[in-house]
């Protein structure tokens, strides 16, 4: 990340980009971008359960 840019005029380049019009190809950018929520989605579920756990014991 560049500090080139303030963080609000970032969120609302990538969001736009999110809104646009896909690239005319494979469709492999669209997949990679889902693949990486996916993955820190379960990535933050996995560290909650760990921090509940530790603090359970």
């Amino acid at each position: 990340m560049t500090a080139s840019k303030p963080a609000a005029q970032q969120l609302r380049d990538i969001l736009d980009r999110g809104s646009s019009q896909p690239f005319e190809g494979s469709g492999c950018s669209d997949h990679v971008s889902h693949r990486n929520l996916a993955v820190s989605v379960a990535i933050a579920a996995l560290l909650l359960i760990a921090l509940i756990a530790l603090l359970v014991l």
